[in-house]
């Protein structure tokens, strides 16, 4: 099979000067049309104030939740990669939930960008059969987008 994979983020990202801080817990449904594919691995994605990637799946938001990514001594710089074998599936309506810790070290304001000195709390998931690539993220106002498909993935820039 054709693997996959979609970057799933929030980019509701905000750090104060000198502070530790977690965003999250963020819940991102799967879209329809990726029903019953199958995930062999995650690896997360912060920038340089990123201590901690957390992922798990659940099937709604609030629900129970299973861990799938919790890499003691997270390295921004070189994420770990975390396979799954046999791969898991997420029931039909579920998704994922996940967070980041930082520790924004410098005397300036941090928010998500795609610089070296902004910040992102995203994560890869790597599935097949492959529906494509897709980028889905968290917005507060607008809630979850996954893009290509949605009418708002200009709204949050992608």
């Amino acid at each position: 099979n054709e693997a996959g994979f979609v970057f799933i983020g929030d980019v509701d990202i905000d750090l104060p000067p000198m502070t530790s801080m977690t965003v999250g817990k963020t819940f991102v449904p799967i879209p329809p049309e990726m029903n019953g594919v199958n995930y062999f691995a995650i690896t997360g994605h912060t920038h340089q104030f990123g201590t901690d990637v957390t992922v798990a799946t659940t099937a709604n938001e609030g629900g129970a939740e299973t861990s799938v990514y919790d890499v003691p001594l997270f390295n921004w710089d070189e994420p770990d990669t975390i396979s799954h074998m046999p791969p898991f599936t997420i029931p039909d309506g579920g998704g994922f939930s996940f967070s980041c810790d930082y520790n924004n070290t410098s005397d300036q304001r941090v928010k998500f960008g795609e610089g070296a000195n902004d910040e992102m709390c995203f994560f890869w998931a790597y599935y097949y059969p492959s529906k494509g690539a897709r980028i889905c993220a968290q917005k507060d106002g607008i809630g979850s987008v996954c893009c290509p498909g949605s009418p708002l993935c200009s709204a949050i820039g992608l």
